[in-house]
């Protein structure tokens, strides 16, 4: 009953310091591992970069200028001859030099792209979405991995806590046996199995501590800070309210936008085969102008409009548009296999839950019976009827049976955690 009543008020202390500056959270694991994770940094370079994108898309809206230059020098230009009458023998045709000036400055005006910058912006839009939602995926992993350290810092808290009560226990019960040895009532050798005992636990302590502060330096990595290994961990407490199926996790969030990425890729295949209109004007200075026959440097212009269509491709549209409908097809099932997954994984976790409720009852029973025996056994061994050896033994087993209550008491609470983990709602 002593070490019952320890174990509960261990419990109780941890309920109390709840919310102090030594008090630890799985909920305040969360939240630390979600703001300082280093991939939660993405997110704002993600949507800085997709602001950026559509900036640049709608620039394909303004006009486009470009300044080009060129010199030439050929083998060969055009050359007027004509044999004219005597009296037209002075009239000389132009001679065209074989080196020729260009600079220009060209001037496109986008009237109509076939609506290719719409979707353009559509898909960056869904590229963000998608990349956004992979980083939710990752953290959302990241809670898994703190739920492993967490218990596991949990479920070493209390083994030491239970290894402290037993070591007082031997000890207490040493001092008894060594009075009787000096009285010449008991051998030494009862002392001696005690001692051992009692050596044995400090071995099993030492593990335990050296377990449980390496799990808190895992758990410091997991959530960027730092969280001393004397920190009280508070165990959740979780409530199952419903059992009916209800999946809220984000990959299957992840695969929607996926999809309907598929689909918006499938409808831009059709913009690279529409029409596209555009405005154009060209100014330059160069030898020769738009008049070929003038040998002169002179300036011009040109203004127009142009239509392109590519009004027969092979049927690639088509074999486009079906490549993306298989890869809806293939997400499509990925998220089945994902959620079928997840059902199958969801009904383990309600069974397990289930078994540990269930061992926790007879835990209690056990553990009633084990108090009566070693209290039995210690009488015995103040009265000689048994051995140091047979006491430790009958005090062995209450202790695994107090520290199998104390297992199953955080596996269950583990494991309510993993079934909301399953279904997405942590």
């Amino acid at each position: 009953m002593n070490r019952i009543a320890f174990l509960l008020g261990s419990l109780i202390i941890q309920a109390i310091v709840y919310g102090q500056s030594d008090t630890v959270t799985l909920y305040d694991c969360y939240r630390q591992a979600e703001k300082t994770y280093p991939l939660a940094r993405q997110t704002g370079m993600l949507e800085k970069s997709n602001e950026l994108k559509i900036k640049n898309l709608n620039k394909n809206y303004l006009p486009q200028l470009n300044l080009n230059g060129s010199a030439t020098l050929q083998s060969d230009v055009t050359e007027l001859k004509l044999n004219l009458p005597a009296q037209f023998s002075s009239i000389q045709f132009p001679q065209i030099s074989k080196d020729m000036y260009k600079v220009t400055v060209d001037v496109n005006q986008s009237i109509y792209d076939g609506n290719v910058t719409g979707y353009q912006k559509k898909l960056e839009t869904f590229n963000l979405q998608t990349d956004r939602k992979s980083i939710q995926v990752e953290l959302y992993k990241l809670k898994d991995r703190i739920n492993q350290a967490y218990f596991s810092i949990f479920m070493l808290q209390q083994n030491e806590a239970l290894l402290n009560s037993t070591k007082n226990q031997i000890e207490s019960k040493l001092k008894e046996i060594q009075s009787a040895v000096a009285n010449g009532a008991m051998l030494s050798s009862n002392a001696d199995a005690l001692q051992a005992e009692l050596m044995k636990v400090d071995q099993q302590l030492i593990e335990t501590r050296t377990d449980h502060t390496t799990a808190f330096q895992v758990l410091s990595e997991l959530t960027s800070s730092t969280i001393p290994d004397n920190s009280k961990l508070v165990l959740p407490r979780v409530q199952i309210s419903s059992t009916i199926f209800e999946d809220k996790r984000p990959e299957l969030q992840l695969y929607d936008i996926q999809l309907s990425k598929t689909g918006v890729m499938k409808e831009m295949v059709n913009t690279r085969w529409n029409p596209k209109f555009y405005a154009f004007g060209q100014a330059g200075y160069g030898r020769p102008g738009l008049n070929m026959l003038s040998n002169d440097f002179t300036p011009w212009w040109i203004v127009g409009a142009k239509l392109t269509w590519n009004i027969w491709n092979w049927n690639l549209s088509r074999n486009e548009k079906r490549i993306y409908e298989i890869q809806g097809d293939i997400i499509g099932t990925q998220k089945e296999t994902f959620e079928k997954n997840l059902r199958i994984e969801a009904g383990r976790g309600l069974a397990e839950i289930e078994k540990l409720e269930q061992l926790l009852q007879k835990d209690e029973e056990i553990i009633a019976l084990r108090i009566r025996i070693t209290r039995t056994a210690s009488s015995q061994l103040d009265n000689g009827v048994i051995t140091s050896s047979d006491y430790i033994t009958r005090l062995n087993e209450e202790t695994l049976a107090k520290l199998a209550l104390e297992l199953h008491r955080i596996q269950l609470m583990k494991a309510k955690i993993a079934y909301l983990f399953t279904l997405g709602k942590l």
